[in-house]
């Protein structure tokens, strides 16, 4: 590992490019766990965000690359690793925002309201649940009454995978869908979804887990 002086490390994370990225990689700079780099980074974050908003896919690499090298403080910071993959996967979505993403930053709780509704897009059902993953909640779901175990149980269907999942639809969305109020919502979601112990908890993930409930339902009864 190539020893980097602090000055030109924050020049070479502030200014995500190619050449950037190659020297970060030469240099082996996520090579161990550094208190100092990870503050950069949280210092960072706002900037590669805004970038990322505006379709620089070099800090979806970087992130990829710095998450790769698995410095423990990014596998121990559940927050700081939720944004870094918001980032990330932002950045290597194709398309740029339409819309200013610090004024959803500012009114986040403006945005969100209703924002559970973009659970009814099509788009949404590649986000799938299988009917063993739902039956568990078909009484309390059937009653529009959620107990604190199956909300608990809910949190545990929103697993990484299932997140990454649900995360790159709203990428997706944010920057390609037609109707600018729906890509600002979808933004909203990715943003109110920082903390993964609270998915369970988020009315846009609640809906979505009804919804695929109650398709399951009507598939059953025209089966019948």
């Amino acid at each position: 590992m190539v020893t980097i002086h602090p000055e030109l490390r924050r020049i070479l994370l502030a200014n995500p490019n190619l050449d950037a990225l190659n020297t970060i990689i030469e240099y082996q700079l996520f090579g161990k766990p550094c208190q100092l780099i990870a503050d950069d980074i949280v210092r960072l974050l706002p900037y590669w965000e805004q970038q990322a908003c505006e379709g620089n896919v070099v800090i979806g690499a970087l992130i990829q690359y710095m998450t790769e090298s698995s410095p423990i403080f990014i596998k121990d910071e559940k927050i700081l690793k939720a944004n870094l993959l918001r980032i990330q996967i932002l950045a290597l979505t194709p398309g740029i925002f339409t819309f200013p993403a610090i004024e959803i930053q500012e009114q986040l709780g403006k945005f969100l309201q209703t924002a559970d509704l973009l659970a009814d897009l099509p788009e949404l059902e590649v986000v799938s649940f299988s009917a063993h993953e739902i039956a568990p909640l078909a009484s309390d779901l059937t009653c529009f009454r959620l107990s604190p175990h199956s909300r608990r149980y809910i949190q545990n269907l929103f697993h990484a995978e299932r997140r990454e999942a649900m995360l790159s639809v709203l990428a997706y969305i944010a920057k390609s869908y037609p109707v600018l109020s729906i890509c600002q919502k979808a933004y909203a979601l990715m943003l109110s979804l920082d903390n993964p112990n609270i998915w369970g908890r988020n009315p846009f993930c609640l809906r979505l887990v009804a919804n695929r409930f109650w398709d399951y339902q009507l598939a059953e009864t025209i089966k019948a």
